[in-house]
Order: C-alpha cells, then sequence, then structure tokens
C-alpha cells in the first residue's frame, strides 16, 4: 500500500489521513486499492492519473462527500464525513449560480455555511475572499460573463467563504488554457502558503513545480507520491499505457455518498429567506424565461375566451355546454402553467444543490423556498390568464362568485407547480423533467370529469378519479359559477351530457381543501424524493 505525505513549512493545524482508503462496487469490480495519503496545513498536493485511475473516487473520500468500502478518511480525531464543514470540495459539475454576480454567490453561500450565532460578519468574510481569490475587480459582474479561470475561482469562493481547513477540487484548471492554468495553480499556491491545505486533481503538467507533492494514480492504485520532478519522471514512463483509457470513473461511482452526515442543519425558517432571496434575484435576471412565462397566460386566456360565441355564458340564453367547457379549459390552462413553470427549476441546479446538500442545507427548505416564489409567479399567470377569458366571457356570476373561481384556479396552478417540483426533484436531466410534462398532464385531463363525466366510468377508474386533484378542482370551479344550477335550469341538460345532478354541488370550500391537501401531500413527496436523489448522488 502506498503512502503520500504532503509537508509545508506554513500552517500548523489539523491534518487530513486517508489512511487505507479502498471502494468497491457493489457488483465486486474495485475502483479504488487500498491507499493511503496525508494532507499537512498549508501543503498543495496534486493527484495525477489516467481517466478512470480513481483520482475523483479518492477525492471524494477524503472530502467526505463518498464512504469508503475499507479504510478511513479523517481530519484530526474525527470522520471525514463529520467535518463536512471544514472541507472544502469542488467537484467538477457546475456549482454557481450563473445570473448571480460574484460578490451575490459568494455571499449566498456565506450566508447557509457561516454560524448564524457568533461567526464572522458575512460582508467581511466575503470581502478577504473576493481579496484572496483576485476577484475584487469583477465582484459585480454576473458570473455567466466572467472569464473561465474566475469563473472556476469563484467556485472555489464558494468553499473558502465557510472557511475550510482544507480545498479539494476536482479538475479545476481543465478546459483551461496554459496561460490561465498556470494562473490558477498559482492562487492554489498562495492559499496553502497562507495556511489553507490544497488538494488537486489535474491532468496538468505543467504547473507540477508549484506543488509540493504529487501523488500518481494508475489502474485504481496509488503507486508513487514525491516530489513534482519525481511524478513527471514517473509519468513520463507510463504515458503510453494511459493513452486510451476510457473517461468511465464518475459514472460508476457517482451514487455512492452518504449524504449530509455531520453537516450543521440550520433553523428553516433562516435557510428559506436566503433561498427565496436568492430565486427571486437570479429568476429577475433571466428576463427572456420569465417574459415568456408570464406571456403565454393571456394569450392562453386569449384563445380560450376566442372559442365561444360572445355571451356564450349568459343565462337563460347560453348553452351550459359551453359553461362546462370554459372551466375545463380555464382549468387545464392552470394545471400546464403551473407544471411547465415548475418541472425544470430542481433538476437544472442538481450541481449547486448536490454541494450544498453535503454541507448541510435543509432541502425542505429548498422546496418550500422555490414552491413560494413558484407560487407567487403562477399565481400572477393564472390571474393573467383568468382576466382575459372572463373579459372575453363574462361569467353572468356576482362579482365575489367570480373572485372564487380565479381563487380555485390559482390553487390548480400552486398544486401543479408542487407536481412540477416533484418531478424535477426526481429527473435526471432537464430533457427527462420536461418530457415528463404530458405523462403529468394527461392523467388530470382524462380523470377530470370533462371528456367523460365521472358517473359514466367504471367504478374502478371512478375511485383512480378521485385521486387526481383534477376532478375536484374541476367540480369545484364549476360549482363556483352555478354549472350545477345551469344544468338544472336546462331542460335534460345533465342527462344528456352525462353529469350527475351532484358533481357540480360540491362547496368551493371543500374543494379548496382537497386541493391544499394534495399540495401539501405533493411537497412532501417533493422532498423525498430529492432527498433521495441527493444522497444517490452525493
Amino acid at each position: 500500500m502506498a503512502e503520500a505525505t504532503s509537508t509545508s513549512t506554513e500552517g500548523s493545524g489539523e491534518e487530513l489521513r486517508g489512511a487505507g482508503i479502498g471502494v468497491t462496487l457493489p457488483g465486486g469490480r474495485r475502483i479504488l486499492q487500498p491507499a493511503s495519503l496525508l494532507i499537512a496545513p498549508g501543503s498543495f498536493t496534486a493527484l495525477l492519473g489516467a481517466s478512470g485511475s480513481g483520482k475523483t473516487t479518492l477525492l471524494k473520500v477524503l472530502a467526505g462527500v463518498m464512504d469508503a468500502t475499507e479504510g478511513t478518511a479523517s481530519l484530526g480525531d474525527a470522520p471525514a464525513a463529520a467535518r463536512v464543514a471544514d472541507l472544502g470540495y469542488v467537484p467538477q459539475r457546475e456549482t454557481v449560480h450563473e445570473r448571480l454576480t460574484v460578490r451575490e454567490a459568494l455571499r449566498y453561500a456565506a450566508l447557509l455555511r457561516l454560524d448564524p450565532d457568533g461567526g464572522p460578519p458575512v460582508d467581511e468574510v466575503v470581502e478577504d475572499v473576493l481579496h484572496e481569490l483576485d476577484l475584487t475587480a469583477v465582484a459585480e459582474t454576473q458570473i455567466r460573463l466572467v472569464s473561465g479561470g474566475e469563473r472556476r475561482r469563484a467556485a472555489c469562493g464558494l468553499e473558502l467563504v465557510g472557511r475550510p481547513r482544507v480545498l479539494l477540487l476536482d479538475e479545476p484548471t481543465s478546459g483551461l488554457d496554459p496561460v490561465l492554468e498556470r494562473r490558477l495553480m498559482a492562487m492554489f499556491r498562495r492559499l496553502a502558503d497562507q495556511g489553507t491545505a490544497v488538494v488537486v486533481v489535474t491532468h496538468a503538467t505543467a504547473s507540477l513545480d508549484l506543488c509540493d507533492t504529487v501523488a500518481v494514480l494508475q489502474d485504481g492504485a496509488l503507486v508513487i507520491s514525491g516530489s513534482p520532478a519525481e511524478a513527471v519522471e514517473f509519468l513520463g514512463a507510463v504515458a503510453r499505457d494511459a493513452a486510451g483509457r476510457d473517461s468511465a470513473e464518475a459514472a460508476e461511482f457517482s451514487g455512492a455518498g452518504p449524504g449530509r452526515r455531520g453537516a450543521t442543519v440550520r433553523p428553516l425558517g433562516l435557510e428559506l429567506r436566503v433561498l427565496v432571496g436568492r430565486y427571486v434575484r437570479t429568476l429577475l435576471r433571466d428576463r427572456r424565461t420569465l417574459a415568456v412565462l408570464l406571456g403565454q397566460a393571456p394569450i392562453i386566456g386569449l384563445l380560450i375566451g376566442v372559442l365561444f360565441e360572445p355571451h356564450a355564458l349568459r343565462r337563460p340564453d347560453g348553452q351550459p355546454g359551453d359553461a362546462i367547457q370554459l372551466v375545463f379549459l380555464v382549468m387545464t390552462g392552470s394545471i400546464w402553467l403551473g407544471i411547465t413553470a415548475a418541472c425544470r427549476e430542481v433538476v437544472k441546479e442538481r450541481g449547486i444543490l448536490e454541494r450544498e446538500f453535503d454541507v448541510g442545507l435543509r432541502l425542505d427548505a429548498y422546496i418550500l423556498a422555490k414552491a413560494a416564489v413558484l407560487g407567487v409567479l403562477s399565481a400572477v399567470q393564472v390571474l393573467l390568464m383568468v382576466a382575459v377569458v372572463v373579459a372575453l366571457q363574462p361569467l353572468d356570476v356576482p362579482a365575489s362568485s367570480v373572485l372564487t373561481f380565479a381563487g380555485l384556479a390559482v390553487l390548480v396552478a400552486w398544486v401543479s407547480v408542487a407536481l412540477g417540483l416533484a418531478v424535477s426533484a426526481a429527473a435526471r436531466s432537464v430533457d427527462q423533467a420536461a418530457g415528463a410534462v404530458p405523462v403529468l398532464l394527461i392523467p388530470q385531463l382524462l380523470f377530470a370529469g370533462a371528456l367523460v363525466p365521472v358517473d359514466r366510468m367504471p367504478r374502478l377508474i371512478g375511485a383512480v378519479a378521485d385521486l387526481t386533484y383534477a376532478r375536484w378542482a374541476y367540480a369545484a370551479m364549476g360549482s363556483s359559477v352555478d354549472l350545477g344550477d345551469r344544468l338544472t335550469g336546462a331542460s335534460g341538460a345533465a342527462q344528456v351530457l352525462g353529469f350527475g345532478g351532484d358533481f357540480f354541488r360540491l362547496r368551493p370550500g371543500a374543494g379548496a381543501l382537497a386541493l391544499v391537501l394534495f399540495g401539501v401531500l405533493i411537497l412532501l413527496l417533493a422532498v423525498v424524493l430529492l432527498y433521495r436523489r441527493a444522497t444517490l448522488d452525493a
């Protein structure tokens, strides 16, 4: 078993130690042979090797975000998994919100990581990190507009605001040109000189002279550790054998994480405020998406309104069938607006979320923050849609009934937001989440009772319909505009259309309560699905 030791004349404190760390996949394949590594405070260590050699696996175990099947990783006297707050880990996957400025991103990270009681002032920490990483000049620039090197430094800053003892980075120089790669490695050298131990996984060899120790992995084994010159000499000897290896490492062990063990659990209210503020800021800056979301609502309302002859809902001349169809279309529009607004909002932040979960982010706060902001957005969308519909097709009911109708439509959208968040939490990609929208929408439309009245469904299918929120929403929304009375007043209409006498007699309050219960249960499901996804992908 090889052992690597990083030494430095700078800094003092706890050592990060890997003792006999080995990882074997459930199928029996060993991807990391037992290896030992000692990272001293203030040292700069590079992990080198071909793709699939075990570098990322070793780094994850040392960072406390992945379990070893043998051996231990510890910081001081405690397991690494119990000290994740002291171990800054920067994965290859994107961990920054690109529509935040550099300063905003660091500030939100600090609010979610620093001790709210007795910790250092957040703004002071942020300014220190900006200075340490030479990011002051771009502090007010959105991350999507900075250079690749500045973006990588900002990702490092998210970890440094937590004042970690060790900073572990997976391929931070990947894709950078030689000049930027050298500058980034020089920055890591400065951080090490200031007392923060730095461990970098890299393929590059041009800047190894800045390191104290270079450890080389080959075929899952730690084969050499020593000075940069010794490592480069060894790599030259095996370069031909290493050529052409498959880059399969990350996919094989990405689901082997321990989750948030050892992370500090913060008050729900504190995290909720921070997450809502961050989400509102990023949403408002994505003006194109926001314009599409808000613009589609009145267009949907316009299309619904022009389908019918003018004043089609006026009694006694209006046909009850027109009113039934209009209510169904408004409900359908509300479901569509809610689901489409939410279905991408979790999965698109998957990389960011996984790292924040490692350091203690409350997933209930995350889901509630998304639901709160999207709830306001979807309410505005639905009210715009209903306003256009009512302007084109007066409902011929008192104003209070129109408000009840609009309120129920908003509740339908909120339940749909919850459903969209649940799907987004379970999805592996944005495309997968978007592809699930028809699968979510069609059952609600089929079982609502408009296309085939519930009284005409087979008993078993009717029971299934009772488990869909659209069935309760449709009945309550119809009741709010007196569809029950309209059917009763039209000779034989209830029998011809197939609606029983009680379907549109559901009290709006009872329907609203049913929708609230559906929403709460689906939000709980979203939290469970997100927790499962986060622990699998940690």
